[in-house]
C-alpha cells in the first residue's frame, strides 16, 4: 500500500524551474510513485489536491513555504525522497551562489546594481504583478516567466510598459533573447542581424534553431505571451517589440511567430507591418499565405519556411517564400518506400507525444493537409479541423498530443524538463497494433533536460525490441552549441533507429507519407 508524506521547509523560496527539477529528479528514485514540489500558495494547493497530495500539513503551508510532497511505496522509500529534495534545493543555491549574488527582493537588487535595465520575474502569480509593476516603475524591461496573472493585469501592466517605452514580455513567456543572450528557455544560436518578435516559445527556439543551422544568426528574440494576440490584448507587446525591433539599426530582418491573432489584433498588426520600413516575415502559423504581401513583406506557413526565407534574403537580398522540402528526396524516397512495405495492412495511425505546443500544432497543420478523406485528427489543443479528445489520456486513431498542456503538468515538472508522462505513454502506443508512426520532439537549450533521450533509454530500448514494427520519427530542436550534447543525441536515437528529421515539419511530413501510404512524386 502507498504512502504519502509531506515536509515543508519554512519560510524559502526557490524558482519554479528549481522546485520542477527537484521534482522530476526525486520521482526517478526507487520505490517513488509521484513527488510534487511547490510554494505554498492558494493556486498550488489546489494543483497537490488534483493528484491527492495535499496532505493536512501541506494545507497549512504559507505561500512562503515550500511543499515537499511524495507518494511512495513505503516510509522509508518517501523519506529518502523528501531528503533528496532537500539536499537537492540546498546544492542548487550552494552552486548558483558561487557565480551569483542573492538578493530578498527586487528593491535590494535596485539598491546594488541601479542600472539594470532589464528583470526575469518568475514568482507566483498572485506576486508577479507586484513585482512587474515596480520594476516598471523603475524603469526596467520585465521578462515575465510567471503565468496564472489575469488577463485584466496583464493589460494594465503593458499600457504602463508601453508608457513608459519599455517592453514586457509575458505574462507566461518562456523564452526571449537579447543581444545573442537566450534568456529562461533558449538556445545557443550564432549572433547576427535578425530580430523576432513571438507569441510562441518553442516556435521562436524552432526559428532560431534553424536559422543557426542554415547559416543565418539571431541578435533578440522579443516573446509577447500567448495572450497578446487575443482582442482584450490587442497585440501590445507585439507591437512595442516590432518598435523596438524597427529602431534598431543593427537588424535588418524581422521574424513574426505567433498562432493566428484575433480579427482586431490581427489587423492591427499588419496596419504597423505596412507601415514599418525593415524587412519582414510573418508566419501565423496556421494562417495561409498571401494576406499580407509587398515589397517588404512576405508570409510564410511553416516555422521552417520562416528560417528557409530568411536564409534566402540574406543570400539574394530580396524577400520570397522558400517552400520547405524533404532535405534529400532520393534518400527520403527509398526510406518511405521501405517503411511502407513493412507495415501490416491494420497499422494506419499516427501518435504524436509532444513537449512543445507549438510543435503540435504545426505538425497537426501538416497531417491535416494530407488526411484521408473521412479519417479525423484527435487533439488536446485548439485547431480547425481537428477533434478535441474528451480523455487526453487515451489516444484514439490518429492523434497529437501536447504533453506541456496543464492536464499533463498539474503538479508534475513540464516534459522539457522531465519525460516521466511521455515515456508513460509512448509505452502505451507501442502496444497498438494500429499505429504506423510515433511522431516525438526533443527540444533543447538551458533550462530543458540535459539528455531528454537518456530519460526515455529503456522505452526506447521497449520500443526497438518490439515484433511489430511501429515507426519512431524525431525532431531534435537543439544546436551544436547548446549545453546538451547535440550531435550525441542524435547518433543516439538513429542507432535506437529513429528516423531523425531536420525540422519539425519535415517530421510531420515523412509521419504522413508513411502512414498515409504516399509515394514522392
Amino acid at each position: 500500500m502507498s504512502v504519502i508524506k509531506t515536509h515543508l521547509i519554512k519560510q524559502h523560496y526557490r524558482d519554479s524551474v528549481q522546485l520542477m527539477r527537484a521534482a522530476s529528479q526525486a520521482s526517478r528514485k526507487e520505490g517513488i510513485e509521484l513527488a510534487s514540489v511547490l510554494m505554498g500558495t492558494p493556486k498550488n494547493k489546489p494543483l497537490l489536491e488534483e493528484v491527492n497530495l495535499l496532505t493536512e500539513e501541506a494545507k497549512k503551508a504559507s505561500p512562503n513555504d515550500i511543499i515537499i510532497s511524495v507518494k511512495a511505496k513505503s516510509e522509508t522509500h518517501a523519506e529518502d525522497a523528501i531528503n533528496f529534495i532537500i539536499q537537492f534545493l540546498t546544492e542548487e543555491v550552494e552552486s548558483s551562489l558561487n557565480t551569483t549574488f542573492e538578493y530578498r527582493s527586487l528593491r535590494s537588487v535596485l539598491v546594488s546594481n541601479p542600472d539594470i535595465n532589464l528583470t526575469i520575474i518568475s514568482v507566483p502569480g498572485e506576486y508577479a504583478v507586484r513585482e512587474t509593476r515596480l520594476a516598471l516603475e523603475k524603469n526596467i524591461n520585465v521578462l515575465l516567466f510567471s503565468d496564472n496573472v489575469s488577463i485584466e493585469d496583464e493589460i494594465r501592466l503593458k499600457k504602463e510598459a508601453h508608457k513608459r517605452n519599455l517592453i514586457l514580455m509575458g505574462p507566461d513567456c518562456g523564452t526571449a533573447m537579447i543581444n545573442n543572450v537566450g534568456l529562461a528557455f533558449a538556445n545557443v544560436v550564432r549572433p547576427g542581424p535578425i530580430g523576432i518578435v513571438a507569441a510562441s516559445g518553442t516556435g521562436t527556439q524552432e526559428v532560431m534553431v534553424l536559422c543557426h543551422h542554415l547559416g543565418v544568426g539571431i541578435k533578440h528574440a522579443l516573446g509577447t505571451g500567448s495572450n497578446d494576440v487575443k482582442d482584450k490584448v490587442m497585440g501590445i507587446s507585439m507591437i512595442d517589440g516590432l518598435l523596438a525591433l524597427e529602431k534598431d539599426p543593427t537588424i535588418e530582418l524581422i521574424i513574426i511567430v505567433s498562432k493566428p491573432p484575433e480579427n482586431l489584433t490581427f489587423n492591427r498588426v499588419l496596419d504597423f507591418v505596412k507601415k514599418c520600413k525593415k524587412n519582414i516575415i510573418i508566419n501565423f502559423l496556421g494562417k495561409q499565405p498571401g494576406f499580407c504581401e509587398s515589397s517588404h513583406t512576405i508570409t510564410v506557413r511553416t516555422l521552417e519556411e520562416s528560417a528557409l526565407s530568411a536564409q534566402y534574403y540574406f543570400k539574394q537580398k530580396s524577400l520570397k517564400r522558400v517552400i520547405g522540402k524533404f532535405s534529400n528526396l532520393s534518400e527520403i524516397s527509398l526510406l518511405i518506400n521501405k517503411s511502407i512495405k513493412s507495415l501490416s495492412a491494420k497499422q494506419k495511425y499516427i501518435r504524436g507525444l509532444y513537449v512543445g505546443g507549438t510543435f503540435t500544432f504545426e505538425a497537426a497543420m501538416i497531417i491535416l493537409d494530407y488526411l484521408p478523406e473521412g479519417e479525423k485528427l484527435w487533439t488536446n489543443i485548439s485547431l480547425k479541423n481537428t477533434e478535441l479528445l474528451d480523455d487526453p489520456m487515451k489516444s484514439r486513431e490518429h492523434t497529437l498530443i501536447d504533453l506541456g498542456a496543464d492536464e499533463f503538468t498539474v503538479g508534475k515538472p513540464h516534459p522539457m524538463i522531465d519525460q516521466t508522462e511521455r515515456t508513460r505513454r509512448f509505452l502505451q502506443e507501442v502496444t497498438d497494433p494500429q499505429v504506423a508512426v510515433i511522431l516525438i520532439d526533443f527540444v533543447l537549450g538551458f533550462g530543458s533536460h540535459i539528455n531528454p533521450v537518456e530519460d526515455m533509454m529503456e522505452a526506447l530500448i521497449a520500443w526497438k525490441n518490439q515484433n511489430h514494427k511501429i515507426f519512431v520519427v524525431a525532431h531534435v530542436c537543439g544546436t551544436e552549441l547548446d549545453p546538451q550534447d547535440y550531435e550525441g543525441i542524435i547518433k543516439t536515437l538513429k542507432n535506437l533507429g529513429v528516423y531523425i528529421m531536420p525540422s519539425n515539419a519535415q517530421a510531420a511530413l515523412l509521419a504522413s507519407y508513411i502512414a498515409f501510404r504516399k509515394q514522392i512524386n
